[in-house]
């Protein structure tokens, strides 16, 4: 039993440390890639950049984020693609959402606007204005309201 819980503790810490082998770097906004920095330069041109960083996580690919004076956040993928827009209670800029989704809201939940969208591989959130949360499927179609 001893062994076991030797054993136990070996792997726990193994694993902790192993976890803190990610890495964090504040880098230049030229040097995101390429289509990170289009997206960032066609709808946050005129906001003033706080803070760019890559991040590399053990077993992930390396990802960023890009912060704004005014506290919105952007992430984007290791291709640049956005992955998340936080617009810290404004509204996300409406040609990145997907239409049927605009109209969805529009049509749901009239005088709120989208402030904060992520996408994955399989779906869509939204949180609109009100603090509803609202998960679509890759095609935009609504899903459920979540808690």
């Amino acid at each position: 039993m001893n062994n076991l819980i030797k054993t136990g503790l070996v792997v726990l810490i193994a694993g902790s440390s192993f976890q803190a082998i990610g890495q964090e770097k504040v880098i230049q906004l030229n040097n995101l890639p390429n289509t990170a920095q289009q997206f960032v330069k066609t709808y946050y041109g005129n906001e003033s950049v706080s803070l760019v960083k890559s991040e590399k996580e053990t077993f992930s690919p390396i990802e960023y984020k890009v912060v704004f004076a005014d506290g919105t956040e952007i992430e984007f993928d290791k291709n640049g693609e956005w992955k998340e827009v936080d617009a810290k209670g404004k509204s996300v800029p409406q040609a990145i959402v997907p239409t049927s989704i605009k109209n969805y809201v529009n049509k749901s939940f009239p005088n709120n606007e989208i402030k904060q969208i992520s996408k994955s591989s399989r779906e869509i959130e939204v949180e609109l204005t009100s603090g509803i949360d609202l998960k679509f499927n890759k095609k935009g179609e609504f899903i459920k309201i979540e808690d």
